[in-house]
């Protein structure tokens, strides 16, 4: 492990209560890392936490009765990392992903890193659905420079126009703000990545389906060989968060078995893929 100053402080996991949030949570607990978990469910099961709260991260009071507790209940400068899991699919309404999976990512990681001391880290969960973050980066950098209220209005307005479904728009943003805060953070020793899997056995592999579509899923898995497990998603966070990576900053890591790198250098046809289902739900 990279050495820092709170090298055995704790590190919280939201959507710790299933899929690889809770393989995230299995790993810190075999290497007896202290564990604060959030979710929306109760805490994880045969996992000893140091502290559980149930946060609906849709809810933005539920999100400031979280910081209060979490202020209250620890000394948060002594947390080593926090590891936003938790999101939401997109056959839930179009708010409610740009709420969890971008707004509520956003207000935890600013709030923990005013908090957090020098070797502390933030580690996000995009997906591979948001590898197109480049072709709207400019977007990105001006949405996620609003406020909450503004950036809500700006998605209220524009969710059916920007080019691709909510999921994938949610996702993009993470990674590009995952960039952005490490600038800054820039000069505070906190460090801010990214992990994008590919499809997960998980249970919201079914929802991802429906979502996305059997034909496109299929297809992609034909490209990697199969779903990933959580555990191995859970290694790459694991190792962003508090194991040797200290000089790793502000980097998207897809973790999907290759198939990515296929896209990029030319050995998967995406033109031969079947067109993926667009979901919006209003």
């Amino acid at each position: 492990m990279s050495p820092t100053n709170n090298a055995d402080g704790a590190t919280i996991v939201t959507g710790a209560s299933s899929g690889i949030g809770h393989a995230v949570c299995h790993r810190l607990a075999a290497s007896d890392r202290p564990i604060i978990s959030v979710d929306i469910e109760q805490k994880p099961n045969e996992i000893d936490v140091e502290g559980h709260y149930v946060c609906d991260l849709n809810n933005e009071s539920d999100v400031a009765k979280l910081f209060v507790d979490l202020a209250k209940d620890f000394d948060l400068s002594s947390v080593a990392s926090l590891i936003n899991v938790a999101g939401v699919p997109g056959t839930q309404p179009a708010s409610k992903v740009f709420e969890v999976n971008v707004l509520a990512v956003r207000r935890l990681s600013r709030f923990l890193a005013s908090h957090l001391t020098a070797g502390s880290t933030i580690v996000n969960v995009g997906s591979i659905s948001g590898n197109g973050w480049q072709q709207r980066i400019n977007t990105y950098r001006s949405v996620l420079q609003l406020d909450d209220e503004d950036a809500r209005a700006w998605w209220s307005d524009r969710s059916k126009s920007v080019e691709i479904d909510p999921y994938s728009f949610s996702k993009e943003a993470v990674i590009v703000w995952s960039m952005l805060q490490a600038g800054e953070l820039q000069g505070t020793g906190i460090r801010c990545n990214v992990v994008s899997p590919g499809p997960v056995e998980t249970p919201l592999l079914p929802t991802f389906r429906e979502q996305i579509g059997d034909e496109r899923i299929d297809w992609v898995l034909s490209h990697s060989g199969r779903a990933a497990k959580p555990d191995e998603i859970a290694q790459a966070i694991e190792w962003l968060a508090i194991g040797e990576s200290g000089w790793v900053n502000g980097h998207h890591l897809v973790v999907d078995g290759g198939y990515t790198s296929g896209l990029l250098s030319g050995w998967v046809d995406l033109e031969s893929a079947p067109t993926p289902k667009i979901t919006h739900v209003d």
